[in-house]
């Protein structure tokens, strides 16, 4: 979680970075991208059992992710009482699945930019149907899911690097974590904020 100033007002979830491949139905070898995470900083030490996928944020955390603001501190302590920064590696999924949250806002069509209203009725549907397309109901073009324009507040992939605690915008990945994502799995990445 980030902290400002002195401020300990505290929501129940800040928010998380999450970090995916662009193309959303390839998905990296989880082992050699955390062997790479680990190498490079950061990511720390594993949190809960070994087979957990979370980690304490590493030494060289803050040099591959850039936070906005001034005096912004980052709890990556464990603490019962408050939600502290830290990273989950999620396992593959078998088919592209959408992340999204209360900040997730209607997605637009590419073409003609008209808002697709009742998104929230398809995700069901697009959960079970790894090749649903979606029909602007401006233009009537039909391209899948994760084409359309999600804004950065949510996404589609098969894989995600989440990053907790961040609030959307606060946080964004630099262009070495993308270079280090990028050579350890051979894809290119990009990045959206969800919050619960």
């Amino acid at each position: 979680m980030i902290f400002k100033g002195t401020d300990a007002a505290l929501a129940a979830h800040t928010g998380r970075l999450i970090l995916t491949p662009s193309d959303p139905h390839v998905c990296p070898h989880p082992p050699l991208l955390i062997e790479a995470l680990v190498e490079e900083g950061f990511i720390g030490e594993r949190l809960g059992s070994e087979g957990s996928a979370a980690f304490r944020t590493g030494p060289g955390f803050l040099s591959l992710v850039a936070f906005t603001g001034c005096a912004v501190r980052i709890c990556d302590v464990p603490d019962a009482r408050r939600p502290f920064c830290h990273v989950r590696i999620s396992s593959a999924f078998e088919h592209p699945r959408l992340l999204y949250g209360r900040n997730t806002r209607a997605p637009r069509c590419n073409a003609c930019r008209h808002r697709l209203g009742d998104w929230r009725d398809h995700v069901r549907h697009w959960m079970s149907h790894s090749h649903a397309g979606v029909t602007c109901p401006s233009c009537r073009e039909t391209r899948p899911p994760w084409l359309w324009d999600w804004k950065q507040q949510g996404g589609f992939g098969r894989f995600f690097v989440q990053i907790e605690e961040v609030f959307p915008g606060e946080a964004t990945p630099t262009h070495a974590l993308l270079d280090v994502l990028t050579r350890a799995s051979g894809m290119g990445w990009r990045h959206f904020y969800v919050q619960d």
